[in-house]
């Protein structure tokens, strides 16, 4: 993500409402957000080139940002229809061991499932402040992932 669409997010944040599911009977446009979540979608080249053809942006309340930091909850994100779904990983059936896990394909939109990916933020901080570059998992005032 360039500078100028950095730019451009943070200044329409306070515009924006939390765009993850919050659960039954609760208006998420009532519900600002203070954060994005910033995902690169692309493809990988000769496998050492990623190549990212656009980001995902979505904003994210205060609640989500903190439940995404800690160890309690799992979120589930359809790629394809942009539903997502809360998993409180103690009444958890599964071990989730990953904060984010990306669905291409869910029960909602489609009845073949494509695909998933995960993102864990704890371990991508971790690995780039070992290489001495910080990139952040959300973007924050000034801040964005790349």
């Amino acid at each position: 993500m360039d500078t100028f669409n950095t730019l451009h997010l943070l200044a329409e944040l306070d515009h924006e409402h939390c765009h993850l599911n919050h659960g039954p009977g609760v208006n998420s446009s009532d519900i600002a957000a203070i954060d994005y979540i910033v995902v690169p979608i692309g493809y990988s080249e000769d496998g050492v080139r990623e190549v990212s053809v656009r980001e995902l942006v979505i904003p994210v309340c205060h609640d989500c940002a903190d439940a995404l930091q800690g160890d309690e909850w799992t979120l589930l994100f359809c790629l394809d229809c942009g539903e997502s779904r809360w998993v409180y990983r103690h009444f958890a059936k599964n071990r989730y061991r990953h904060h984010i896990l990306w669905l291409k394909g869910c029960p909602d939109c489609s009845n073949t499932f494509g695909g998933l990916y995960f993102t864990d933020p704890h371990q991508a901080i971790t690995r780039d402040h070992a290489a001495g570059s910080r990139q952040p998992f959300m973007a924050g005032p000034g801040e964005f992932v790349v």
